[in-house]
Parts: C-alpha cells; sequence; structure tokens
C-alpha cells in the first residue's frame, strides 16, 4: 500500500474508493467502458496494430456490435472498418498536450495525465513521456515499464487527479456523443502533470476533492494495482 494510503483522512478513503469503483467495478457501467477503451489500447499497442472487433469483442465478453459500437465512439482516433478496429491518436480532433514513444513510435496524444497510469502498464516494450508543466514551464520527461516507473524529471514532478465526482455522468445515462467531443476539453484540458507540488496549488483551489500525487506513489496506489493485475489477466500480458 502507497505510503499516502496510510493517511487516516476520510476524505481520501473516499477519493479511493471512487477511483476503485470506475476502475475495477465489474458493476459500475463506467468500468465498464474505461476496461473497453483500455483494452483497445492494449491490443493494439496504442496503435501499432490493428484488432480485429471479434478479437476485442471476446476479451471483453461482449457482443460484437457492442465493442465495434464501443471503438466508434471512443477517443484516440479509433475507427472500425472490415471488422478491423485501428487506432491512431493524431487522427483525435483536439491538440496533443504531451508526447508518448512506444518502441520507435512518437506521437501527440490528449487525455487526462491520470489516463497514462491506465494505458502505460498495458504497451511494450516501455512508454517515454513529455510534457510541459503549465504553471513553470518546466520540461517534464517520465518513462515507464509494465513493471513501474522507470525516471521522473524532475523528480518531484506530480500527477492532477480529480475527484471521481467530476466524472459522474447525467442521472440519464452515460453520453457517448458529450463524451467524446467534450469530454477532453472541458476535463482532461485541465488535469495535467505539473513539475512539482508547489506549480499544482492553483490546480487544487480549482478543483475541490482533487489530489496530487508524486508521479512514483501514484503508480503504487493500490486501485492502480488492481488495475493493472485485472487488465493484464484480461489481456493475457506478460510483465
Amino acid at each position: 500500500m502507497s505510503n499516502i494510503e496510510h493517511d487516516t483522512d476520510a476524505s481520501l478513503a473516499d477519493f479511493m474508493a471512487r477511483w476503485r469503483r470506475i476502475t475495477t467495478d465489474d458493476t459500475d457501467d463506467t468500468a465498464k467502458l474505461t476496461r473497453g477503451g483500455y483494452a483497445l489500447i492494449g491490443l493494439t499497442n496504442f496503435g501499432e496494430r490493428p484488432v480485429p472487433s471479434t478479437r476485442l469483442a471476446e476479451v471483453l465478453g461482449w457482443p460484437v456490435s457492442e465493442a465495434e459500437a464501443l471503438a466508434r465512439h471512443g477517443g484516440w482516433g479509433t475507427r472500425v472498418e472490415d471488422g478491423l478496429i485501428t487506432v491512431n491518436p493524431e487522427r483525435a480532433p483536439s491538440a496533443p498536450r504531451r508526447h508518448v514513444q512506444i518502441g520507435d513510435r512518437r506521437f501527440g496524444v490528449t487525455g487526462c495525465a491520470p489516463d497514462v497510469f491506465l494505458y502505460a502498464p498495458l504497451v511494450r516494450p516501455s512508454l517515454q513521456l513529455e510534457e510541459t508543466c503549465t504553471v513553470t514551464g518546466t520540461p517534464i520527461r517520465l518513462v515507464f515499464t509494465p513493471s513501474g516507473v522507470e525516471s521522473v524529471d524532475p523528480s518531484g514532478a506530480v500527477v492532477a487527479m480529480p475527484h471521481p465526482q467530476e466524472l459522474d455522468q447525467p442521472e440519464s445515462g452515460f453520453d457517448v456523443e458529450e463524451c467524446k467531443t467534450d469530454l477532453d476539453g472541458n476535463l482532461c484540458s485541465q488535469c495535467p502533470f505539473y513539475s512539482s507540488a508547489e506549480a499544482a496549488q492553483g490546480w487544487l483551489a480549482a478543483h475541490p476533492g482533487g489530489r496530487v500525487f508524486p508521479v512514483r506513489e501514484a503508480w503504487d496506489l493500490s486501485f492502480l494495482r488492481e488495475w493493472r493485475d485485472r487488465m493484464s489477466a484480461l489481456l493475457n500480458l506478460d510483465t
């Protein structure tokens, strides 16, 4: 367990419990969609190769039509053509906020900084990330392997994680069009990496209930460990 999680703060316990619900709870619709989207990242190695929609459906235990619908309405520039699903982040409508390198491929990506902890353990051989701190202008360089965080520069870099209540969908249900067109700009652009905890103080003031974690400690949060175990088994990944 992360040292952070030994904190007796009730609000922290609620924060962790809610993140666990939307990532690993089999009864939660958001968790189901999260697993589906990131399974696609793992199966394609973030766009390195296409994956048959039948394979995604098999892994998730979904009908093929449901797996294809997820891909059509998902992020990361996904497309479905002739039964094959492709991922190309450069097709995403929003401008990239960070750049990643996987093997010899380098490309820009959108999404929230916490997303990185969901997909970094699913790609091979490693993921290098570069982002500029919006407060200090400091370049942030991170290297992840499937088994952990290899390097963090600057060493005090932190990830901003909103309280999951900011991710809650309206009671009418999950709106895939809203997710596709608005979520990145309205929420994800506001959840970056920062070069230090001090640089993130303005973000904390603007996001009640949100937390910032040093990169290495974030990787070790219990709900992210559970996520890695679940997804590794689901995708039959070797670590």
